[in-house]
């Protein structure tokens, strides 16, 4: 009796087993034939790849700044006001020595409140307010990386501007001293283009962001690396940043095909965008239209269009594509003109 109960027992166990596998395989029949039907639908592997990545990104996100916030260092919401539109690329480097006091103070005095100014890291480990442009006029090779703080304060960058003989002489800005020059101009934002992304770079910012409130009060932070944008916002989650795109088609990878252009785009803005918390984002104009424009607004995040210089283009972006823009002359804005 009791050799009939063990083998009823195992013949239960056989069963259920026999059972198990069954449904195991009916489900994983049933997968299969779902994928291959995605497939013969001409959906491709790769956006089944991105779809999964958008789910896995929502776990690992920032949260964005209050866009409040963002309106109000842009000057409010009041397109109709023609100073808003334009951000004055390195403080309207055409018109004033670029990254200099005497630049921010001119865009102050005519109304203009965006100026963008790129950043670099010395050697010495100090953050300064200097591009390639003005270091080459100087005859020296290599970025602020190249050089002490003590070496920059040499250069007189007033004199090595085209209309230097305009403007007093005046030497590189630190960081530290344009936080202490905003005080005199409180309307005045700064996009704050970081082209140093190493790590000693990034411990710079974290520190100073840590010591001055008044940075991420008067601050856009600008930056090429999402990695870099994500280390700083992870700390400093009030702190609203951009992000700037390089032009696609500057990419061996991109020109080969129009579908992994739309991929890598697709990628920027609905997993890279979201998971770093951008508010901002600089595209090519030669890469904008209404419908980029549109996938980037879907996404929460405001596009700008660099470099745009032309009168002209300039009234195309204010009045067609509602878009701001970079521009390196406030000279050339379209009501300007239209009063001269």
């Amino acid at each position: 009796m009791r050799i009939l109960n063990v083998a009823w027992t195992l013949l239960k166990m056989l069963y259920q087993l026999l059972w198990c596998s069954a449904r195991l395989l009916s489900v994983l029949f049933n997968v299969f034939w779902f994928v291959c039907n995605l497939a013969s639908a001409c959906i491709p592997w790769m956006t089944l790849v991105l779809m999964v990545a958008c789910v896995a990104s929502k776990f690992a996100k920032l949260r964005s700044p209050d866009e409040k916030r963002l309106l109000r260092l842009l000057g409010g919401c009041a397109p109709e006001e023609l100073t808003y539109w334009p951000i004055a690329n390195r403080g309207a480097g055409y018109d004033a020595p670029e990254n200099s006091r005497a630049a921010i103070k001119k865009c102050a005095a005519r109304g203009y409140r965006n100026v963008l100014l790129e950043a670099g890291l010395t050697k010495c480990g100090e953050i300064v307010l200097v591009n390639r442009t003005t270091l080459d006029r100087a005859g020296l090779v290599g970025g602020a990386s190249s050089y002490k703080l003590d070496e920059l304060r040499k250069l007189n960058i007033t004199e090595l501007h085209p209309l230097g003989s305009q403007f007093q002489a005046e030497t590189v800005l630190t960081l530290k001293e344009l936080l202490d020059l905003l005080e005199e101009h409180p309307r005045v934002t700064i996009f704050l283009h970081t082209l140093d992304n190493s790590t000693r770079m990034l411990e710079q910012l974290k520190a100073l962001i840590k010591a001055n409130a008044q940075f991420t009060s008067r601050t856009i932070l600008i930056s090429r690396s999402p990695y870099a944008i994500y280390q700083l916002r992870k700390l400093h989650p009030e702190l609203i940043c951009g992000l700037w795109t390089e032009k696609s088609l500057s990419l061996a990878l991109l020109k080969a095909s129009t579908l992994i252009t739309s991929i890598y785009g697709a990628i920027f803005r609905n997993i890279i965008a979201p998971v770093i918390g951008i508010s901002v984002v600089f595209v090519s104009k030669e890469e904008f239209n209404l419908h980029v424009a549109e996938l980037w607004r879907n996404v929460g995040v405001r596009p700008v269009v660099y470099n745009v210089n032309s009168p002209n283009e300039k009234r195309y972006f204010q009045k067609t594509m509602k878009t701001q823009y970079l521009t390196d002359s406030l000279r050339s804005e379209p009501h300007l003109l239209m009063k001269a």
